[in-house]
């Protein structure tokens, strides 16, 4: 992730997870990385296509974001990354569509409106079945 280290857990009961690590407040800060706007947001929110939030646990050490696991990584790495390019036409029509669909949901349906403020195709995440989710609410703002 852009702020912190990202890892793969697995729950007791088997359900794999996304673990996001981010440094904690330093003395004198106000710099949170993007903590607290990923609890208000993802934490008052669902929507088949944005990532879910799990549970976040945080210390004077660090701070973590539990959320879904995404199998297939981001569209910026499926696109570009090592598994570069083998995005047929109507899969990457698909992810546009259903990001597109997750950001009308916070510009339109959420109260109050949410606004992401980071769209990239690192932060569309895809799930096992090339589903898209948007991800990273560190910079979003209520509207």
């Amino acid at each position: 992730g852009g702020f912190g280290i990202v890892y793969k857990g697995v729950m007791p009961s088997g359900e794999h997870v996304a673990v996001k690590r981010l440094p904690a407040m330093s003395r004198g800060s106000s710099h949170d990385h993007g903590f607290n706007a990923e609890i208000q947001t993802l934490g008052r929110i669902r929507h088949r296509h944005i990532v879910r939030l799990l549970g976040f646990c945080s210390n004077h050490e660090t701070n973590l974001l539990v959320y879904e696991y995404m199998p297939n990584g981001s569209l910026g790495e499926m696109l570009h990354g090592k598994k570069g390019g083998h995005l047929h036409w109507d899969t990457r029509y698909k992810i546009a569509v259903e990001a597109a669909k997750g950001l009308c949901y916070l510009h339109h349906d959420c109260s109050p409106l949410i606004l992401h403020r980071d769209v990239k195709s690192n932060n569309i995440l895809l799930d096992s079945n090339f589903e898209a989710h948007v991800a990273d609410f560190g910079l979003a703002k209520f509207l």
